[in-house]
């Protein structure tokens, strides 16, 4: 697989995700648009890594001077970010794989405390099998594209289907984990796969 983006270490030889963020940068319309938050939960994580001048680069790179949570911007600026800060994120987080969970999780706490998010957590009581109807219908609502969809495997395990997106699933993963954990889910287990394309699936389990 060539990588063409940005500097490179051992661990973007390895691992290919890098790779597969520009197949998905090629893949990807001005009509793939996703909200802000996804953008600033990027720079959260540069900014408690105390990456203030790569942030400051991707934000410049950009094109905006800042990021509104709650906008519309291209599939593609947030992938373009996130190639350019992932060899960082790779050292700090032991890979390009662990990274991906990070924004992941740093994406769902954002999402949880703000707007609709918030609203959904102010649910009582809440139980993670409130993910099966609130979880697609927060995705629909951040992104553009794709088709989203919880099923349940068992009383306490089930799997998130994702269709004709964009995000890689490890991000995936990182989400679940966050949302299952605010949710009440405790020793909660994710694993996900790629299945297609831009189609994924993530297992969860919780206690």
């Amino acid at each position: 697989m060539v990588v063409g983006l940005g500097a490179r270490t051992g661990w973007e030889k390895t691992d290919g995700w890098q790779g597969e963020l520009e197949r998905r940068i090629c893949l990807s319309s001005p009509d793939h648009t996703l909200k802000g938050l996804f953008l600033n939960g990027t720079m959260d994580v540069l900014h408690a890594l105390g990456e203030h001048d790569l942030a400051r680069r991707c934000l410049t790179d950009s094109g905006e001077t800042r990021f509104l949570d709650f906008f519309n911007y291209p599939v593609a600026m947030h992938y373009r970010m996130v190639a350019t800060a992932l060899p960082v994120l790779a050292e700090a987080y032991g890979g390009s794989e662990e990274a991906l969970r990070q924004l992941g999780r740093l994406v769902g706490h954002r999402f949880l405390r703000l707007g609709a998010g918030k609203v959904m957590l102010s649910l009582r009581p809440l139980s993670p099998r409130q993910l099966q109807s609130t979880l697609p219908v927060a995705w629909r609502t951040s992104v553009s594209f794709g088709e989203y969809a919880v099923r349940w495997m068992g009383p306490q395990c089930g799997r998130l289907i994702s269709r004709h997106d964009f995000m890689p699933y490890p991000f995936h993963e990182g989400v679940m984990q966050t949302s299952l954990e605010l949710w009440g889910g405790r020793s909660v287990r994710v694993s996900g796969r790629q299945t297609g394309g831009l189609d994924s699936e993530c297992d969860f389990w919780w206690q």
